[in-house]
């Protein structure tokens, strides 16, 4: 496969993805031409027969040229029986396209130099100006290498004057038709300057836009600006695919340019599809042209596939020979390779003892360094709660020495509302709470992170903190105890004063709101 610049080559995929929906397209322009042949059926008067029969001759012109010849005769019957002169003059140009689409070039100038239009309304005329031009170039392309051509170009331009005379001053089809007469005048960079302002209007015509982009592709390949050539022929050969028009050069004409960049295999298949529409559209010039291309792509291809096989041949040969050599190498060194073998077998066998011994010793050190984990943290734990302890005690038998005085001293001195007082249940709650708080520092000294943790178990409006700051809520207090190892519900519930109702209930709620499931979440409380 050829390289080609990246714009090309994404605009080469686009078209290979379009050219896949090519039935759907042609199928979308039957149904339209289905309907508007059904509609003939019970349309009454001549006069919307007539405009009946000029849409379905647009429908078929550059779609299929049998039918769109028959609805070009009807619409010139059609105007003898109105007796209406503009639609005389329209409907022989119908049929002038017909035969010029067609490659019968004497048959339309003939029908051409009938039609009398110097009394036609404006869009007669310009509509007969443009068959004119269109046949006058059409002919030039026909006979390039004829000593006529100049004097089609020159017609050519001179039915174009005449049509820019009918146009407004600020129509985009200005652009469109002093492009194409400066092409045809060789005038490459000039007309481009037009193309691109035609191409500037988004509402354009789809079938028109092809028709430009085929003519960009022709000045950039005479310019010798081969990529930008493909691109444009790209884009023209989209266009007309989507349009389902069968009466066109560019597919062809993109598909000779890559067999001379060597990418054969696209190069056959667009031509190919050329051909296809081109006897679909029974184009007599349009096969004459893709006649003389297909034949020479196919003969390379031929010539290129035969190589191929000459060098498949040629492979093969030598691959035997190696083969009949390897095989008598094999033979004499499978002897070798027998004796080999047994030394090889005892050598995986002992290899295979080892293998599981040291399987065996890794699982005895990762069970140690498990172990070790284990004991270090119960060593901290111990250290931590030990020292703690101490201090707890310490201070405990202060505070219950106090206590013993102070209902000494009121005992003796008969104060036993004051001793009363002094002795009520907030002060053995706040004991309580002064046990909680020392926990909650001591637990979070050897587990600094264990808030952070537990609460990434849980989604963010399901996590909790305490009110005062380095303090666990309650769920956190009881599953604190757990990390430590405690895990019965009665000895919790001994050391925090609840129910072992009140426990359950918490650790239940708890594991029901966490991101991890039930049976998990204690073994997760454990990694932290």
């Amino acid at each position: 496969m050829p390289a080609y610049a990246q714009d090309t080559e994404q605009i080469l995929g686009n078209l290979d993805k379009n050219l896949e929906q090519k039935e759907h397209f042609t199928e979308v322009k039957l149904q339209r031409i289905g309907t508007l042949t059904e509609k003939m059926g019970y349309t009454v008067g001549t006069d919307a027969m007539y405009e009946l029969s000029s849409e379905l001759f647009k429908e078929y012109s550059s779609f299929q040229y049998d039918s769109a010849y028959v609805y070009a005769d009807r619409c010139i019957a059609l105007a003898k029986k109105l007796n209406d002169y503009n639609r005389m003059v329209e409907a022989h140009c119908h049929k002038v396209f017909c035969l010029l689409s067609s490659g019968l070039m004497k048959e339309a100038f003939d029908e051409f130099e009938s039609i009398d239009a110097s009394k036609a309304d404006r869009e007669q005329k310009i509509y007969y100006f443009s068959i004119g031009s269109r046949l006058n170039y059409d002919a030039c392309d026909y006979n390039h290498a004829s000593a006529f051509y100049h004097d089609y170009v020159r017609k050519g331009g001179e039915y174009t004057d005449s049509l820019l005379q009918c146009l407004a001053t600020g129509d985009n089809m200005r652009n469109y038709y002093i492009g194409m007469k400066l092409m045809k005048e060789f005038k490459g960079d000039e007309s481009l300057k037009y193309f691109s302002k035609f191409l500037q209007d988004k509402d354009i015509d789809t079938h028109k836009k092809a028709v430009v982009t085929s003519c960009l592709g022709w000045i950039y390949l005479s310019n010798d600006k081969e990529e930008k050539a493909i691109e444009q022929l790209a884009e023209a050969a989209i266009c007309d695919n989507e349009t389902a028009t069968k009466e066109t050069t560019a597919l062809c004409v993109l598909g000779s340019l890559l067999y001379k960049r060597g990418d054969v295999e696209r190069a056959v298949r667009y031509v190919q599809l050329a051909l296809d529409d081109a006897n679909f559209y029974n184009a007599r010039l349009r096969l004459i042209q893709v006649g003389e291309i297909l034949p020479i792509i196919q003969q390379d291809r031929y010539a290129m596939m035969k190589h191929q096989r000459n060098i498949t041949v040629t492979a093969g040969c030598i691959f035997g020979l190696f083969a009949l050599l390897l095989l008598w190498g094999v033979l004499s060194y499978r002897k070798q390779n027998t004796q080999l073998k047994t030394t090889k077998m005892l050598l995986e066998h002992s290899n295979n003892q080892l293998s599981d011994s040291n399987h065996q010793l890794e699982e005895v050190n990762r069970q140690m360094a498990t172990t070790n984990r284990q004991l270090q943290e119960a060593n901290k734990i111990k250290n931590e709660y030990i020292g703690r302890s101490f201090y707890t005690n310490s201070e405990y038998i202060k505070r219950v020495e106090k206590l013993y005085k102070t209902v000494d001293r009121k005992i003796a001195t008969r104060q036993f509302e004051d001793l009363r007082q002094s002795i009520k249940e907030s002060t053995i709650k706040a004991e309580r709470m002064n046990l909680y708080s020392d926990f909650d520092e001591t637990f979070l000294n050897i587990f600094p992170d264990f808030i952070e943790k537990f609460n990434k178990l849980f989604a963010p409006e399901d996590q909790k903190t305490a009110d005062t700051p380095n303090t666990l809520t309650p769920e956190m207090r009881i599953f604190a105890l757990i990390r430590l190892g405690i895990s019965d519900s009665e000895r919790i519930s001994n050391f925090l004063n609840y129910s072992i109702h009140t426990i359950n209930t918490y650790k239940t709620r708890t594991k029901n709101k966490a991101l991890v499931a039930n049976d998990d979440f204690e073994s997760k409380i454990m990694e932290i």
